[in-house]
C-alpha cells in the first residue's frame, strides 16, 4: 500500500507586478456561486481557470452549502490536487479586504508556502490553521475541524506591506471583529496591487477529501462618510435625511457586499433616531444594504446645543467612522405671517411666514412643518380653505409660500406648527377680492322695462365667489348705434347687501334703443370688470296719431293738410329719442304716404307725415316694426267734400253785406267750421274797377259755417263774387245786383259817398 503523501489546502494570494491605474473605479467583487450552472465546472467562467489537475475537480454543486440554501464552488480531492485561481485588475487601494467562507479539506502533510505572492492561508492536516508571514508559515492560533465551515478575512496594507488575518467559525456570530495576527509581510514586498486570487485543493491518495468553498468577496472600504451636509434642527423636531456611505480611501462609493449593521451614537442623552420621520421610532442601528452603497435615516433631539452623531459598522472592522456635528436650537415660540392686502380670489399670491423665538428673533433653525387655516372675518363665516393646507421647506427661519385662496371677503391667514399648534400666528385682515365678475341678462328687452340682470362674483378660476359682499357699479358699453352708449342703467348701483352667495339679482331698466352690453365692476376696485353678452332693446310700442282738423271738426276736406305723426315709444309711453330703425306703412289709396321709413336722430322717435287726398272717403295707415314685431293702425281718417255758396243779393249803389256758406254734399251749412279763412274775387258787369271789397286781400272767418263779407260798388252794375280757399272746394258763384231796385221793391236810388 502506497503511504499517505500530502494531503492539504492552501489558499493563496499572488499577483503580477504590474500596478493598477489609479484613474479605475475600484469597487467591491462579489462571487457567491448561486447563479453558476449546477454541477458545471468554473474553468473558463469569469476568469477562473483551473492551473493544475482536473478541471472537473472545480464544479458548482448545491448540496454542500453553509446556509443549507444556494451553490458553493466544490473543489473535489485527487491525487493530482486542483490548483485553481481568478485573475483580474482588482485594485491597489489600502485597505484591500479579502473574505471567503469555506469547509477545508483535511489533509496528511503541510503545504509548503508559495515563493510568491502577497500571503497565504493553509488549513493543516494537523487541525492547526497558518498564515504566511514573508518567507514562513504562522500559527494563528486558531484550529478547524473536519466538516465545518469558516470564515477567513485578510486585510491588505499595499503602502506597509503587511496584512492582518481574522479567522471565525461562520456558527458563531459575529460580535467582536478582532484579527488573528496582525502585522503579517507580505510574501512579495514588491507587490503594489492585487490582481489574483486562488484556492488548492486538498491530495490524498487513499481517500478524496473534498473542499466547498462561498461568498468570495474583494473590497476596498476604507471608512463611512455622511454625504449631506450638516444640519440646524428645532428641539424636538425631526431632521431631513441623513445618508451615509461606504467609502474606500479615494471618497469613491463602495458597494455593500451583504447587509451591514451600522450603530447609530449621539453626544446628546437626549438625541434620537429613526428611519422613518413622519412616524418616528427610535432605533440605534441601521441595516445597510446588500448591493447598496449608502443607508438613510433621521435625528431629533431635545436638547438645544451641537450634538455629534457616530456611525460606525458592527462588528467594529476599524473602518474609519463617520462623524457630523448637528446644530439643534431652541423650539419657535410663533410664527410672524406676512401678506399683503387686497388679493384677488383663485390668484396665487406670497405669503411670508417667519418662524420666531420667545424674544422675537428669527429663528434660523425651524424646519418643521405648517398647517395653515382661514379665519372668516367678514363675512364670518365660510366654506373654501387656503391651498397649500401643510407645508414644509422653511430655510433660516423663513419659508415663502405661493398660496392661493379662492373665495372672496376679509379673512386672516393663521399658520400652525403640525407638531405643537400653540405654536401659532396670525396675519392681519387680508381682503380678496373678485377676479371678474359675470352678467346674465336675456335679449331682446323692452326700452324703459324692468329687467333682470343677474351678476356672479368670480374668482381667477371662473368660480362663483361665494363670501364677495362689495358693491357693483353697472354701467353701458355701446355697441350699436353709436349714440347708444349715452343711456343710463337704472338703477346702476348694486349694495354689498345685494349679493347672496356671491351672486346678485337686480331689475333694472335701460332708456334707448339699440345694442349694449352691461359692464359691472366693483366699486372700489374698478379694474375688477365683466361684461353680460350684448342685448338689445326694442321699443315698447308702435303709435299712429293723426293730427286732429282744427275747430271742432272730426274730418277733413279734400286737399286739406292731414299730419300723421308715428312715434315709437318706451314701456312708459315716451318717445324714444335715439331711435333708428325702421317702419314700415301701409296706407288707404289716395294718403301718398312712403312704402317705409327710416328714423334719424334729427327724428328724436317720432315722425310726422303731410299728406292730402284728393276726394272724400274713410281713410287709414298701417305700421309695423318688424325686429319688434309692434304694428298698429291709425284712427279712421274721415275726409268730406264740400262747398263754398255764395248768396246773391241785390242792394243800391254803395256797400252791401254778402253771406258765404259752406255746405256739404247734401246742402247742409257746416256748422262746425268757424276757422276757414276765405278771400274773394270780383267780377264786374262793367270791368271799370268800380267794385271793391277788403276781403279780396284780408281774408274773412267763418263762423259756425257762415261768413260775412263787404262789397262795395260806385254805379249801378252785377258784381260776380268769386270765393277761394286752399282746400279744393266747390265753389258756387253768387251775384251782387247794385241798382235801383231794392229787396223791397221800386225804389228811388240813394247815393251816398262810399267811405274806407
Amino acid at each position: 500500500m502506497k503511504a499517505i503523501t500530502n494531503k492539504w489546502l492552501l489558499m493563496f494570494i499572488f499577483v503580477a507586478f504590474s500596478l493598477v491605474a489609479q484613474a479605475a473605479v475600484i469597487d467591491t467583487y462579489k462571487e457567491k456561486f448561486d447563479d453558476r450552472a449546477d454541477d458545471a465546472t468554473i474553468d473558463g467562467v469569469d476568469k477562473w481557470s483551473v492551473n493544475q489537475g482536473e478541471a472537473s475537480k472545480a464544479i458548482i454543486q448545491d448540496t454542500t452549502t453553509y446556509s443549507g440554501t444556494g451553490k458553493t464552488l466544490e473543489l473535489i480531492g485527487a491525487e493530482t490536487p486542483v490548483s485553481l485561481s481568478r485573475k483580474t485588475d482588482y485594485g491597489d487601494l489600502t485597505p484591500c479586504w479579502v473574505e471567503f467562507i469555506i469547509e477545508p479539506g483535511v489533509g496528511a502533510e503541510s503545504r509548503s508556502l508559495p515563493s510568491t505572492g502577497i500571503a497565504a492561508v493553509s488549513f493543516d492536516y494537523t487541525g492547526k490553521i497558518y498564515a504566511s508571514n514573508g518567507s514562513s508559515w504562522q500559527d494563528t492560533g486558531e484550529t478547524f475541524s473536519e466538516g465545518e465551515w469558516y470564515r477567513v478575512t485578510l486585510k491588505l496594507d499595499f503602502k506597509n506591506k503587511l496584512y492582518d488575518i481574522y479567522i471565525s467559525s461562520v456558527t458563531v456570530p459575529e460580535t467582536q471583529f478582532i484579527p488573528d495576527k496582525t502585522g503579517l509581510a507580505f510574501i512579495d514586498t514588491s507587490i503594489d496591487s492585487l490582481s489574483e486570487v486562488g484556492f488548492d485543493a486538498a491530495y490524498s491518495v487513499e481517500r478524496s477529501d473534498d473542499t466547498y468553498i462561498d461568498d468570495l468577496v474583494v473590497h476596498f472600504i476604507d471608512r463611512l462618510e455622511v454625504i449631506t451636509a450638516s444640519q440646524t434642527l428645532t428641539e424636538g423636531q425631526p431632521s431631513g435625511p441623513i445618508t451615509v456611505q461606504l467609502q474606500n480611501s479615494h471618497s469613491e462609493p463602495q458597494t455593500a457586499w451583504r447587509d451591514l449593521t451600522l450603530e447609530l451614537r449621539s453626544s446628546s442623552p437626549e438625541g434620537e433616531f429613526s428611519l422613518d420621520r413622519d412616524e418616528w421610532k427610535p432605533i440605534t442601528q441601521v441595516i445597510l444594504n446588500e448591493d447598496a452603497h449608502s443607508a438613510t435615516f433621521y435625528y431629533k433631539d431635545t436638547k438645544p446645543g451641537k450634538p455629534i452623531i457616530t456611525i460606525k459598522e458592527y462588528p467594529d472592522r476599524g473602518w474609519e467612522v463617520a462623524l457630523q456635528q448637528e446644530e439643534v436650537s431652541a423650539a419657535v415660540a410663533y410664527f410672524e405671517v406676512t401678506v399683503t392686502t387686497p388679493q384677488v380670489a383663485g390668484e396665487y399670491f406670497s405669503m411670508i411666514i417667519t418662524a420666531k423665538d420667545e424674544e422675537g428673533n428669527i429663528n434660523e433653525s425651524y424646519t418643521g412643518e405648517v398647517k395653515i387655516l382661514v379665519n372668516y372675518v367678514s363675512p364670518d363665516s365660510g366654506t373654501m380653505q387656503i391651498t397649500p393646507e401643510t407645508i414644509s421647506g422653511f430655510s433660516k427661519g423663513k419659508l415663502e409660500v405661493s398660496a392661493m385662496y379662492p373665495d372672496c371677503g376679509t379673512v386672516t391667514i393663521t399658520v400652525q406648527d403640525v407638531a405643537d399648534s400653540s405654536k401659532a400666528g396670525t396675519s392681519g385682515p387680508v381682503l380678496f377680492i373678485p377676479a371678474s365678475f359675470d352678467l346674465s341678462a336675456d335679449s331682446p328687452q323692452v326700452v324703459g322695462k324692468p329687467f333682470s340682470v343677474g351678476v356672479s362674483a368670480l374668482n381667477a378660476l371662473g368660480e362663483l365667489a361665494p363670501n364677495y359682499e362689495g358693491s357693483v357699479e353697472l354701467s353701458v358699453i355701446g355697441v350699436l348705434p353709436q349714440d347708444v352708449k349715452d343711456g343710463a342703467i337704472s338703477p346702476s348701483t348694486i349694495n354689498g347687501g345685494g349679493f347672496v352667495d356671491g351672486l346678485a339679482e337686480m331689475m333694472v331698466s335701460y332708456n334707448l334703443w339699440g345694442t349694449i352690453k352691461i359692464k359691472a365692476n366693483d366699486l372700489a376696485y374698478p379694474a375688477q370688470t365683466g361684461l353680460s353678452e350684448p342685448i338689445t332693446f326694442q321699443p315698447g310700442g308702435l303709435l299712429v296719431d293723426v293730427i286732429p282738423p282744427p275747430s271742432n271738426r272730426n274730418f277733413f276736406y279734400i286737399g286739406e293738410d292731414i299730419g300723421i305723426t308715428i312715434s315709437l315709444v318706451d314701456e312708459e309711453g315716451f318717445a324714444i329719442t335715439n331711435y333708428q330703425g325702421t317702419v314700415k306703412l301701409t296706407s288707404t289709396i289716395g294718403l301718398n304716404l312712403p312704402d317705409e321709413y327710416l328714423f334719424s336722430n334729427m327724428d328724436e322717435g317720432s315722425h310726422t307725415f303731410h299728406t292730402s287726398v284728393d276726394s272724400a272717403g274713410i281713410y287709414a295707415v298701417s305700421c309695423r316694426e318688424e325686429p319688434s314685431e309692434l304694428k298698429t293702425e291709425s284712427p279712421s281718417i274721415e275726409v268730406r267734400d264740400a262747398s263754398l255758396v255764395v248768396e246773391d243779393t241785390v242792394a243800391p249803389i254803395g256797400t252791401t253785406e254778402v253771406t258765404i256758406k259752406l255746405v256739404d254734399d247734401e246742402g247742409k251749412v257746416i256748422d262746425s267750421e268757424s276757422e276757414l279763412s276765405v278771400l274773394i274775387g270780383l267780377e264786374e258787369e262793367i270791368d271799370d274797377g268800380s267794385a271793391s271789397s277788403p276781403a279780396t286781400s284780408t281774408p274773412v272767418t267763418f263762423v259756425d259755417g257762415w261768413a260775412k263779407v263787404l262789397v262795395s260798388n260806385t254805379q249801378a252794375e252785377t258784381v260776380t263774387i268769386l270765393p277761394s280757399s286752399r282746400y279744393k272746394f266747390k265753389i258756387k258763384k253768387g251775384r251782387v245786383t247794385f241798382g235801383k231796385i231794392a229787396k223791397t221793391g221800386v225804389g228811388t236810388l240813394m247815393w251816398r259817398e262810399i267811405k274806407e
